[in-house]
């Protein structure tokens, strides 16, 4: 466990509590992300958060895994992958932030921020490293939120995923030096 804060905590996830991540994803991706899928991301979720995907996703040796704990409660959910180059780069000194996402009632607290200086600290490997994600473009409020922090877009493509509206498959590559 990684004790953030008083009430900000990292608790790695087992391929025990698939059940339980499964449930806090299918209350937490929706409300912002449903307007991207005919169904309503429930295809995302079944295929991302199912018990053969989670397995998969831990025995990936680069992978660091968390459920968000906040004020006691499961509130979200962290993946980073460490040595992964960012595609337009050529070094392998970065770290993605593969997926971040919290419950819209913790949105707007300093969670994310708190998160991404810990990120920052923690997964920085070397004088240059370099932290990026993978973020949709009509996501406003995180592409705003991502800027602030520093990251810088550097470089868009299309989600590749035959289940999601095809105008809503923008992305962005964002990245900054940690």
């Amino acid at each position: 466990m990684h004790k953030l804060t008083t009430d900000l905590y990292l608790e790695s996830i087992t391929i025990g509590e698939y059940q339980e991540l499964y449930d806090l994803m299918s209350k937490i991706y929706p409300p912002a992300y449903s307007h991207l899928w005919p169904d309503k991301g429930a295809s995302y979720i079944n295929s991302l958060y199912a018990k053969e995907n989670l397995g998969k996703e831990l025995d990936q040796p680069n992978s660091q895994y968390f459920f968000i704990t906040y004020k006691n409660e499961k509130a979200g959910i962290l993946k980073i992958l460490l040595n992964e180059s960012l595609p337009t780069a050529h070094a392998v000194n970065g770290t993605k932030l593969q997926r971040i996402y919290l419950g819209q009632s913790l949105q707007g607290k300093g969670i994310g921020k708190t998160l991404i200086l810990w990120i920052e600290q923690v997964y920085r490997t070397t004088e240059k490293s370099t932290l990026w994600l993978e973020v949709m473009d009509t996501q406003h409020q995180a592409l705003r939120f991502y800027e602030k922090l520093g990251f810088k877009k550097v470089s868009s493509f299309s989600f590749d995923s035959e289940f999601m509206y095809e105008p809503m498959r923008g992305m962005y590559r964002m990245a900054k030096e940690i």
